[in-house]
């Protein structure tokens, strides 16, 4: 009688703890889903890259958004020249952004800025002509800037944006830093100091942030503009528009030869692509004509490589969206993915699920993004997946 009094007693604990167990097993989230990846998101395309360099100078190419082609070993810090410029132009439009049509604040010439141009025109600097009382607004003193490459503007622009030069000097450090730019260190806003250096990479890194502005881009691709004072000036990169070059900076010195950063429109098939690169350190008779030369030289061996694919096609099989016990659906791409790609290129794609993403989930639901660059497309799911019955709950693992 004990016994069995004893085996009724345990009978209602062992029935609450397997009501407990069941509860939890019932409440327990179903936990996150796991990729099982059908379609293999590193592409690397064969074959081998020549590009024909100058000699004896450092390199590096790049196409906006895609990333960059090609670079020459000797990446170090080199004296930049003028080239400093496009950091420049690149904070103060960061700094004081100029919309489509827009001139920005105008600047009172004043005559310790006279003075500073008279300064600089003797020491043999490139300089536009300034008088006191003229204005000159944003757009004009980038021009100036930018196109006849004017020292005297460099330092008017980096005392009105920073309150010294010193003060812009150490903007532009800091943001050659958040870019990334481990071979640069600026001295000074205008290039003239042989302690503002960089590296072609690095620049290319400048570059391409800096063609994202569109008042940039209009401005380096100016042929000439016209000042208040000096009347016309001319950009010095002379092969403007030749092979479908659009800008952007050069820079010479006598004691370094020169540098040209470059960018370049191109068709591959029906997309128009931009290339940008950099060439420093350019020697010879004409340092700057070596450099320029250079750069169309190297552009024109690249493009036979260049080639627009199809990496991905439209329902593509991509993945498998695995749940714990078997729940499962397959992602197709919603749409298709082509892309320059060129030799030795590595392409990169990377599967970002819907942060929300809960069950059910429906036949043809968006789930997630398929990102490549500055691309995305979405991933649908080739099946349901239902919420789980309360027989799957009690039985899962």
């Amino acid at each position: 009688m004990k016994a069995e009094k004893r085996k009724k007693s345990k009978l209602p604990v062992l029935i609450t703890i397997l009501i407990i167990l069941a509860l939890i097993q019932i409440l327990r989230p179903i936990g996150k889903p796991k990729l099982k990846l059908i379609m293999a998101t590193n592409q690397t395309t064969s074959g081998s890259l020549q590009i024909n360099w100058p000699q004896n100078t450092q390199c590096a190419l790049a196409i906006q958004n895609e990333g960059f082609i090609d670079k020459t070993p000797n990446q170090s810090p080199f004296p930049t020249a003028s080239v400093a410029k496009i950091m420049t132009a690149y904070i103060i439009l960061k700094d004081h952004p100029l919309q489509f049509g827009q001139n920005g604040e105008a600047l009172t010439i004043t005559k310790r800025d006279v003075e500073e141009y008279l300064k600089d025109k003797a020491d043999g600097q490139s300089v536009v002509k300034v008088e006191a009382g003229e204005k000159l607004n944003e757009r004009q003193m980038l021009e100036a800037l930018l196109l006849p490459s004017a020292n005297n503007i460099a330092t008017l622009l980096a005392k009105w944006d920073a309150g010294s030069v010193e003060n812009f000097v150490l903007k532009m450090n800091q943001t050659a830093k958040e870019l990334g730019m481990t071979n640069t260190h600026y001295d000074d806003p205008a290039g003239i100091s042989l302690k503002t250096q960089s590296s072609a990479y690095d620049q290319v890194l400048l570059a391409q942030k800096a063609f994202e502005l569109h008042t940039f881009r209009s401005i380096v691709g100016m042929a000439q503009a016209t000042l208040p004072v000096c009347g016309t000036v001319y950009n010095v990169n002379y092969v403007l528009g030749k092979d479908g070059i659009v800008g952007i900076k050069t820079g010479s010195m006598p004691q370094i030869g020169a540098n040209f950063v470059f960018a370049a429109d191109h068709f591959v098939s029906y997309k128009k692509v931009t290339i940008i690169g950099a060439i420093f350190g350019a020697s010879g008779k004409e340092p700057l004509m070596t450099a320029l030369n250079g750069a169309i030289k190297a552009l024109d061996s690249l493009k036979p490589y260049l080639d627009l694919k199809e990496i991905v096609k439209k329902n593509q099989l991509i993945a498998t969206l695995v749940y714990p016990n078997g729940f499962k659906t397959n992602l197709i791409a919603k749409d298709s993915l082509t892309t320059i790609v060129w030799p030795s290129k590595n392409t990169h794609l990377q599967i970002v699920l819907d942060k929300e993403l809960k069950l059910p989930i429906s036949k043809g639901q968006i789930v997630g993004n398929l990102i490549y660059s500055d691309k995305k497309i979405p991933l649908v799911a080739q099946s349901s997946i239902n919420k789980p019955t309360l027989i799957q709950k009690l039985t899962r693992l």
